[in-house]
């Protein structure tokens, strides 16, 4: 080697050989007459040519004249391979030779096609054929190529594509194997720091998570309403579906109430310290037995009026339905023309607590009878007393704060606020049409009398319903008929009016009241009304000392003052209607038979006549004659 060259620097892949130099003009010819001759034959490449098209050789001039050829081939091919002297490099040709280039130039060409022509024949003796048969062939590939003019640019195009490319790739993997070099010399000098620091990202990392876990706990709310601390998102939402059954259960409208997680029941870490933390059997009780838990119902308005409150918007429909129907029976005989409410109503939602949802036989019951309620809500952003009359239909001094105690004077975000609503019974116009029975009811007359005291009336004459049969068409608004359309009615029985006589005769002192005052003092019941010694005992005993006075119970005439059998001396008086008050075992009669005495009217003294064993009153009530225990009218 040359001490002053250098030695150039040149990159090559394992197994890289440098191909023969062939001309480009003959080998492309020779590859576009065998892609062609592939193409006419249906071939792949790679498989047996020729064989098609060559004719059957017998065996004896197969091993006459073939085997000779193929030797002879191969001999000379191996014969002018080693009497062919080896091309010099180029790099190693000295300067001198330079001037004769171009006379070397054409011989060189002269040599690569002897050596393809050589190549072409030892190809064609590779697969045996004659000398015959390789110029037949020589003459079709010729024809070939020269048909195949087009199709030699577009492989030759093909082919100075994917040597570019080839180039292209050879560039990109010799700059990525420099670049990967770099990169892991870099790595292998730098990677201790980089473990150290990855060791102490580690470590941070380890201590702000163990911290973060002991003292980090959540909150879990419903609707924003703070509920408590756990531990983990699971104590919760493994009892949302339990927690919402059993509100379902509860509730009495029937409501279905849903928890579910980060909608309705949201959480959020918080600090842990000095936080109770809840189990999920507290926190389970904590949802079910929630009082202020709101969800959203519908409403039944009656214009701008709010109804009733149910818990869906079937269920509100259903309350129309059910309200129409009950309003709308038509009488016997008749038959329903048209039936509508008599103002609009609409179903809209409701946000309000779940102690305020009514059952639909509750909300049945109001819309028909009418009433008052009272509806518990949740202050939402944005509402305030303006808004929340106009939702429930009230006023603003109906809004009352949440113990309902006076009304709200201010409401803000989060305030449970009570809204009493007074609710009108809904009615609805109605059109009957047909043939009925009607019944005239009769009005009740009262006259005065002087026949009577004041404050007594007495009835006259009784009152009796009219009958009568109409035919035609009835207009009711709320049950009653605001007008009439009669084909024909036809009377069956008049009514008859109830005729009630009022007393206005000043009543006189004497005359019966129809009360009882206590017909004695100081005195002690020694013996109640009642079975006694085998028989009835038709009064009681009012034991007093001898001598203690006696008065008329009510108004009335006297009808007995005399002794009389065992009760000794007798006092009976009249107090008309069948009521008479018997006095027995009086000490003196202070009146006589037909004297009127007024209520309170002395009439005896306290004594011991007839069968008796000691000072004392006994004293009867009497209906039609009959005794009745006096007690409940004395008031003792």
């Amino acid at each position: 080697m040359d001490p002053e060259k250098k030695p150039v620097e040149v990159y090559a892949e394992k197994g890289e050989t440098k191909l023969p130099e062939v001309d480009p003009d003959e080998l492309k010819a020779l590859a576009l007459a065998y892609a062609k001759y592939l193409a006419e034959h249906d071939m792949e490449p790679g498989e047996p040519t020729f064989t098609d098209t060559i004719p059957e050789i017998p065996e004896t001039e197969k091993t006459e004249e073939t085997e000779p050829v193929a030797e002879t081939a191969d001999t000379a091919d191996q014969t002018e391979a080693a009497e062919e002297p080896a091309e010099p490099e180029e790099a190693e040709q000295p300067a001198e030779t330079e001037k004769n280039e171009k006379p070397q130039k054409k011989d060189r060409k002269k040599q690569k096609k002897v050596r393809a022509d050589r190549k072409s024949r030892k190809m064609f003796a590779a697969a045996e054929l004659s000398q015959e048969q390789i110029t037949a062939l020589a003459e079709e590939l010729e024809k070939a190529g020269r048909k195949t003019g087009f199709m030699a640019r577009v492989i030759d195009f093909h082919d100075r594509l994917q040597n570019n490319d080839e180039e292209a790739g050879m560039k990109t993997r010799q700059n990525f194997i420099k670049a990967s070099h770099n990169i892991i010399s870099t790595y292998r000098q730098s990677r201790r720091t980089i473990g150290i620091a990855l060791l102490l990202i580690g470590i941070i990392a380890a201590v702000i998570l163990a911290v973060f876990d002991r003292y980090t706990v959540y909150e879990y709310a419903y609707n924003g309403m703070t509920l408590g601390y756990v531990s983990s998102q699971e104590e919760i939402t493994d009892v949302l579906d339990v927690a919402g059954t059993m509100m379902t259960q509860n509730s009495s409208g029937g409501t279905e109430i849903s928890f579910t997680a980060n909608k309705n029941v949201t959480f959020k870490l918080v600090d842990g310290r000095d936080k109770s933390l809840d189990d999920a059997d507290t926190a389970l009780n904590k949802l079910v037995y929630m009082t202020d838990i709101e969800t959203e119902a519908f409403g039944v308005y009656d214009g701008d009026k709010l109804a009733a409150v149910v818990k869906s918007n079937e269920d509100a429909e259903e309350l129309l339905a059910d309200a129409k129907a009950v309003l709308s029976e038509p009488d016997e005989g008749m038959k329903i023309v048209s039936a509508d409410f008599t103002n609009q109503l609409d179903i809209r939602p409701v946000n309000v607590l779940l102690t305020s949802v009514q059952s639909n036989e509750d909300a049945l019951e109001m819309m028909i009878e009418g009433g008052s309620m009272e509806i518990y809500h949740i202050v939402e952003e944005g509402e305030d007393a303006n808004s929340l009359s106009a939702a429930f239909g009230t006023d603003a001094a109906n809004i009352f704060n949440e113990d309902n105690s006076e009304t709200a004077s201010e409401i803000r975000q989060g305030d449970k606020v009570c809204i009493h609503e007074i609710v009108d019974p809904v009615s609805v116009k109605l059109v009957e049409t047909g043939r009925m029975k009607q019944t005239i009811e009769y009005d009740t007359v009262k006259e005065e009398s002087e026949d009577y005291y004041k404050g007594d009336t007495h009835t006259a004459q009784e009152g009796v319903d009219g009958i009568q049969i109409f035919e035609g068409t009835l207009y009711k608004i709320g049950g009653k008929v605001s007008r009439r359309d009669a084909k024909s009615i036809e009377t069956v029985r008049e009514k008859q009016d109830k005729i009630i006589l009022v007393g206005t005769a000043e009543r006189p002192k004497t005359a019966p009241t129809g009360t009882y005052r206590i017909p004695t003092e100081n005195y002690i019941i020694s013996s109640n009304f009642g079975p006694r010694w085998g028989r009835l005992h038709s009064g009681v005993d009012m034991a007093a000392p001898g001598g203690t006075p006696i008065y008329a119970t009510d108004g009335g005439e006297v009808i007995r003052a005399s002794y009389y059998s065992g009760y000794g001396n007798c006092i009976d008086i009249d107090h008309g209607n069948g009521r008479v008050t018997r006095y027995g075992h009086c000490s003196k009669i202070l009146v006589n038979v037909g004297d009127m005495v007024y209520q309170g009217q002395l009439i005896g003294l306290v004594g011991s006549t007839g069968n008796s064993t000691g000072n004392h009153l006994h004293f009867e009530i009497r209906f039609n004659d009959v005794p009745t225990d006096p007690r409940p009218y004395l008031g003792i």
